[in-house]
């Protein structure tokens, strides 16, 4: 009886063979992972800036009437849409042409939400035209991986500045009608 013996060596061989298809199949599901990961990841870039895309928007009361008095001033809130984090809310700036000189205003912007407190005082009567609009800095939240915040920068850039839409509003200035009685009257 005659017996076959298999060489070492080709033992050796085949099990080489098969850990490197193991390996090789390992590597290509790892590959297909990373590439669901980094589409995932693509997903959330383009979905991100979509929602900064969107332009800013302010909403301001049409038309105000105040009434003239020597202590108070008018006062118009701007409010603002569009903005997401902190950040943004508390770097808004709001500029504001009026149609004359000489009338002292202001705006004061709450660092909590971004809206405008907008203060008028005048000693004159008339119609006061106002046009504001707002410029910001748009700020990614912090809390957004590394990754996805470098696939943002590559694809809009990191000094991504942004102007809201332009509103007018009116304020109607007016002094309050006082009623004298005749002298003498008792």
């Amino acid at each position: 009886m005659t017996r076959s013996r298999v060489p070492f060596y080709f033992v050796l061989y085949l099990v080489v063979l098969v850990e490197l298809l193991a390996v090789i199949i390992e590597r290509d599901s790892t590959e297909l992972e990373l590439q669901a990961r980094l589409n995932e990841y693509a997903t959330i870039q383009d979905s991100i800036i979509a929602l900064y895309s969107q332009p800013i928007l302010l909403d301001v009361q049409e038309e105000t009437d105040w009434l003239i008095s020597g202590k108070d001033s008018a006062h118009v809130l701007i409010s603002i849409s569009n903005l997401h984090t902190r950040e943004e809310k508390a770097g808004v700036k709001y500029y504001i042409n009026p149609d004359e000189e000489g009338n002292y205003y202001n705006v004061i912007v709450d660092k909590e939400t971004g809206n405008g407190d907008f203060y008028f005082k005048t000693n004159t009567i008339g119609t006061y035209n106002f046009d504001v609009y707002c410029k910001l800095r748009r700020q990614l939240p912090r809390y957004l991986p590394d990754i996805i915040i470098e696939g943002i920068y590559a694809k809009v850039g990191t000094d991504y500045k942004a102007t809201s839409d332009t509103v007018d509003f009116r304020i109607k200035a007016k002094r309050q009608q006082q009623t004298f009685d005749k002298p003498g009257r008792g």
